[in-house]
């Protein structure tokens, strides 16, 4: 989980947030609240190998969720939409409302899936 370890701790390099030594050995979930960052992660293993998922949020920026592989290779996760861009007529305005709903209703399930709150 060297790997891991390295490509968390670039991601998190400029609040010098890290993961604690015993998480990697553990491979228990958890949270980290530093820097105003709140980040829930856990363990996981798919065909792709041992990875750690996290979401991380922030009240200055958009939430951020991530599958970070032992290889160090890295995967976007669906993350919630902060925003809406409205386009012209009330029934485009709906239909980007619904999505939005829609896509923000999915991601929930999936982090409480995992256990994130």
């Amino acid at each position: 989980m060297n790997k891991v370890d390295e490509v968390f701790a670039d991601y998190f390099r400029n609040w010098g947030i890290r993961l604690p030594t015993e998480v990697l050995q553990d491979r228990q979930p958890g949270e980290i609240r530093s820097h105003g960052w709140v980040i829930q992660y856990q363990f996981g293993a798919n065909e792709g190998g041992a990875f750690l998922d996290f979401y991380a949020s922030h009240r200055m920026t958009n939430g951020r969720h991530l599958r970070i592989y032992e290889s160090g290779e890295t995967e976007d996760l669906p993350a919630y939409w902060d925003m809406i861009i409205y386009p012209a007529t009330k029934s485009q305005k709906n239909l980007a409302e619904r999505k939005y709903q829609q896509h923000n209703a999915e991601v929930s399930k999936e982090l409480k899936r995992k256990g994130f709150r």
